[in-house]
């Protein structure tokens, strides 16, 4: 874990201490948060995290594997110190590009005929923060110009309306890509044999509409289902470097197909318990939420959802 501002050339590094760790990441354009517990810092190392806008960078992952990886980094929303016994326990509460979203205004002017990737590049250049935009994100132009005074942030959400897009701020850098569908990061492929822990859960969710009754108001009204779509819950051994937005593979004997990963928490414990991802996934053509039906068949862009019948049948032992 790396404590310090950011475009710092110094800072302090923790690697010997207890670090607990638990991190949830989603498309949401409002930013990621992760909660810290460190044990026994010293006092300058609380007091500096007590500072404004101190931001904190932690690596996380596997000796066997590829060591360390970038798992999360972002602004300190809060930290506070409690005693635990002998220890000194230090909590803090981190949410990512917490300064750029809160802080940054941008007052522009476009000529006829600006496109939208030139204006997603000066917001970012603004706000101080790379910017990841899909090589197959939508474009469009903006034949009267476009004009906007205001939150760097207002003017991504404009941006993004217009263009079919969504953004967020993933790791410190600004991810565009086109909404509801996947980056054009290689893939992960999850099943039995490369770290899946239990079976995949489904997760359906059904719009429900009020009917029954008599004219005059007697009987009971029903609730009866209009419509149901489908994702999956997994979980597996720590994977730091999934994005939400990202491609899996998932290949199980209950499901199997190409997903999105709608948002994702991390779990773990340098001295104790197992480092865990937990996955919510869902078919990139028939998004979790869309109104529409993911009964059955398969999607070029998304993934095999098995139907009512099937995941009824299913054995989840």
């Amino acid at each position: 874990m790396l404590i310090g501002k950011k475009g710092s050339n110094s800072g302090i590094e923790i690697e010997n201490l207890r670090i607990n760790f638990s991190i949830q990441k989603t498309w949401d354009k409002n930013p990621n948060n992760s909660k810290i517990q460190v044990w026994n810092l010293k006092q300058s190392t609380r007091q500096e995290l007590e500072k404004p806008d101190t931001r904190v960078v932690l690596y996380a992952g596997y000796a066997e594997d590829a060591g360390p990886l970038l798992i999360f980094q972002g602004d300190v929303a809060f930290a506070w110190s409690k005693f635990d016994g002998p220890d000194i326990v230090t909590e803090f509460d981190l949410k990512d590009g917490l300064k750029e979203i809160r802080d940054t205004t941008i007052s522009v002017g476009y000529n006829k005929g600006v496109k939208s990737t030139q204006v997603l590049n000066d917001v970012a250049k603004k706000m101080e923060v790379p910017l990841v935009l899909s090589s197959n994100a939508p474009t469009r132009e903006w034949k009267n110009g476009l004009s906007h005074h205001g939150s760097a942030r207002g003017l991504l959400d404009k941006v993004a309306k217009a263009t079919n897009l969504e953004w967020s701020i993933q790791n410190g850098n600004i991810q565009v890509i086109e909404r509801g569908m996947v980056t054009t990061r290689q893939s992960f492929e999850i099943s039995q044999d490369s770290g899946m822990i239990k079976v995949p859960e489904v997760k359906r969710e059904a719009e429900s509409q009020t009917g029954g009754g008599t004219k005059k108001g007697k009987g009971k009204a029903k609730d009866t289902p209009k419509k149901y779509w489908y994702g999956w819950e997994v979980n597996c051994l720590l994977m730091p470097t999934l994005l939400p937005g990202d491609r899996v593979v998932l290949n199980t004997k209950t499901v199997e197909g190409i997903f999105r990963i709608e948002e994702l928490t991390h779990d773990g414990d340098n001295w104790e318990g197992d480092w865990q991802t937990k996955l919510t996934l869902v078919d990139p053509a028939k998004p979790l939420g869309d109104k529409k039906t993911a009964k059955g068949g398969t999607s070029s862009r998304g993934g095999s959802i098995a139907d009512t019948q099937e995941l009824e049948d299913a054995s989840f032992d």
